[in-house]
């Protein structure tokens, strides 16, 4: 018959085999549907797209400033958080055998590159628009005007991160480029000048902002 302290000594045994077992199963390998990848990719150009073209009919006033950087930065977080969805479902994928790199993976990717860069250098125009409007805006239109513009860059710096690094995941998985020449050329195809057209255009942004926090003592 077993004592109460056996039986505590069997209790945690069989606990700890229980555990371990539990453990020992395999985790499932998440995978990557390439075709609803590319849909997905698809429907972030059209929404870039759209985002673009909104921005490139924003003339800023002293009195509209305020309310039309806020609209914008709030729809650019949008845009910003449905790529974080699409980058988390490749960032997630680990199977690497079911990826094929397609020209219907290649032209949206190169797109949502340009878009980024499109909104960069539109952005930083804003900046410059603050710069010259600044003297006849009051300060408070001011201050909450460079705070969105600052949200701006800084979202779509990250966006253009995550297209890039969603550009190289993919090309890691894919099965069909065998060469390390051909990655480098993909990966060209896809970001071209992009990228340093977007941080040079944040940076600059920025650099405004900076330029009239320490001007108007905001």
């Amino acid at each position: 018959m077993l004592t109460k302290s056996k039986k505590r000594i069997l209790t945690i045994v069989l606990s700890v085999v229980l555990l371990a077992g539990l453990g020992a199963v395999p985790a499932t390998a998440a995978t990557l549907d390439p075709v609803k990848f590319t849909q997905d990719l698809n429907t972030l150009v059209l929404q870039g797209n759209d985002l673009v073209a909104s921005l490139s009919k924003i003339t800023l006033t002293p009195f509209t400033m305020n309310s039309q950087l806020s609209s914008l930065a709030l729809s650019t977080k949008t845009y910003l958080t449905n790529v974080g969805a699409v980058y988390k479902t490749v960032s997630g994928a680990v199977d690497t055998s079911t990826i094929s790199m397609t020209n219907d993976m290649l032209v949206p990717l190169q797109a949502l590159s340009s878009i980024t860069a499109s909104l960069g250098s539109g952005v930083f125009m804003l900046s410059q628009s603050i710069v010259t409007l600044a003297p006849s805006t009051s300060l408070a239109t001011l201050d909450s005007s460079l705070t969105s513009l600052l949200r701006l860059s800084d979202d779509i710096g990250t966006m253009a991160d995550r297209i890039l690094e969603m550009a190289d995941k993919i090309l890691i998985m894919a099965d069909n480029i065998g060469s390390m020449a051909d990655k480098i050329l993909a990966t060209q195809v896809i970001q071209s000048n992009n990228l340093a057209v977007v941080t040079d255009a944040v940076l600059r942004s920025q650099q405004n902002v900076i330029l009239l926090i320490a001007a108007f003592n905001l």
